[in-house]
């Protein structure tokens, strides 16, 4: 296949379970689900980190997280360290972010060509979460603590930076370009603050019903008891009803995109492909979280598309792939060299031949800040259809699951299936030093301290972060 154009279409939050093609029956989303019906779906993709910064980052270098030592959302990538992006770049492509990639420092490229479109969160240290003066009555909103301050319909922050990148990137794919393009569209919906336009939130508010497993007799690991929050049912019902409101306004934004990267290749006459993912998900209120931070498939599972030139169509794949396998893929669908170290690979046979790999396992990791034990390591290993998560804590503690039996994850199988849990144990343990990861994270936490100080005081401007408009702050009107 000659070079072709690539577009990466990269929300942020999005539950892999709430999507049309995903099987659910009331969130709309006819242009994902008209992917899924011309391309290759992966019905098993999951993040390397269920954070953001994490797994972005871990995405662009093909890396675990305990490899790029990256752990938290206050983490930056070494500006030495090669990306997929580097790699094709390399190769003659032109590379352009529109939105949001979430890079922290100075260094707002790390492969990237070009930026049209700036950045939602702030660049520099210190200068978030309650610190956001500029997002007015949402100031908090974007974060786990005060996600819940704000539910509704109407327009918020996230919807009118998602309106602006979609612009930006409908603009530019009207223009010509003669280097071959790859282009990563990246909006923060369905990501909080749950607010979805008034006639969206209106129309699941009559019709969405509460989590799966609410009221059930459900006990969580004691590592994420801080993570629990009880709700009102209308609160949780309102939550459900702007989560699934944003993801079909997102879903008509990707329609957008689409349409106008089909008139580019059209007019220009090249080929190309359309990927279409995120970067974790969202457990809206299942098991009383909200947001990420847990290894269940609420939070860690993400949906996973691709569609056009030599793709597969109508393909669905079962085996465990990881958001690491996009830079490996990519890489050789534009004749590149991936950067080393790689612990990502190719999904080119998958797509190509529709081969599924049902024995690969894939790993997912995050760093837990428990307030009775310090900080517990924790990984999460996919294969087939069991599922182990692991905690660097007392014995006993682990989880296993029968995905395919069992996929809302209520009974944990530990201590019952012990060859397949001492199999997937030590998978967990492969190149595992829990111990060095606690020693580089309480260092890295010190640093972030004076940087957060540093960036509260300094007058150091952030050129590409997108300023909040009046009418971004201006609160719902339908509770």
């Amino acid at each position: 296949m000659n070079k072709p154009d690539i577009l990466i279409f990269l929300s942020d939050q999005h539950n892999a379970m709430c999507a049309g093609f995903a099987g659910n029956e009331i969130v709309k989303t006819p242009n994902l689900d008209g992917m899924a019906s011309r391309g290759t779906t992966f019905d098993s993709a999951y993040t390397s980190c269920p954070l953001c910064v994490p797994a972005r980052m871990s995405m662009l270098t093909g890396q675990l997280p305990s490899k790029t030592g990256i752990f938290t959302n206050d983490d930056a990538m070494a500006e030495d360290q090669a990306t997929f992006i580097h790699s094709i770049a390399a190769e003659g492509y032109e590379t352009v972010l529109c939105g949001r990639m979430h890079f922290l420092g100075e260094d707002q490229r790390h492969g990237f060509t070009k930026r049209i479109m700036g950045e939602i969160t702030p660049l520099i240290w210190g200068r978030g979460g309650k610190k956001r003066h500029d997002l007015g009555p949402f100031k908090g909103t974007l974060t786990e603590e005060y996600c819940t301050k704000v539910i509704g319909g109407g327009t918020s922050p996230v919807l009118e930076y998602d309106r602006a990148v979609i612009k930006a990137a409908e603009e530019y794919l009207k223009q010509d370009h003669e280097k071959p393009q790859l282009m990563v569209v990246g909006t923060y919906a369905p990501h909080f603050t749950y607010v979805a336009p008034p006639d969206l939130y209106q129309y699941y508010k009559a019709r969405v019903g509460m989590p799966v497993l609410y009221g059930k007799d459900i006990t969580n690991p004691s590592i994420l008891k801080k993570y629990e929050r009880s709700l009102p049912e209308e609160d949780i019902q309102r939550i459900r009803a702007a989560y699934f409101g944003m993801i079909e306004n997102m879903d008509v934004q990707i329609g957008k995109i689409k349409r106008a990267w089909d008139e580019f290749l059209h007019k220009t006459g090249r080929k190309g492909v359309f990927v279409y993912l995120s970067d974790h998900g969202d457990q809206i209120g299942e098991r009383n979280f909200y947001g990420k931070q847990t290894f269940f498939d609420g939070s860690s599972r993400i949906p996973l598309i691709f569609e056009g030139e030599g793709i597969r169509q109508g393909t669905r794949m079962k085996g465990a792939v990881s958001i690491m396998d996009i830079g490996p893929t990519l890489c050789e669908l534009a004749g590149a060299v991936p950067p080393p170290g790689q612990d990502g690979r190719s999904l080119m046979g998958q797509l190509i031949s529709g081969n599924d790999c049902l024995e690969r396992h894939c790993i997912s990791e995050f760093v837990y800040n428990s307030d009775d034990e310090g900080l517990i390591p924790g990984r999460m290993v996919r294969k087939g259809k069991w599922k182990l998560i692991s905690y660097d804590v007392n014995e006993g503690s682990d989880e296993l699951y029968d995905m395919d039996s069992d996929p809302w994850e209520t009974k944990n199988l530990s201590g019952c299936i012990k060859d397949t849990e001492e199999e997937f144990k030590q998978l967990t343990l492969e190149g595992w030093d829990h111990g060095k990861i606690i020693e580089e994270y309480t260092e890295r936490m010190e640093h972030h301290k004076i940087l957060a100080k540093w960036g509260a005081v300094v007058d150091v401007p952030e050129t590409e972060r997108w300023k909040v408009s009046e009418e971004a702050r201006r609160l719902p009107e339908i509770y």
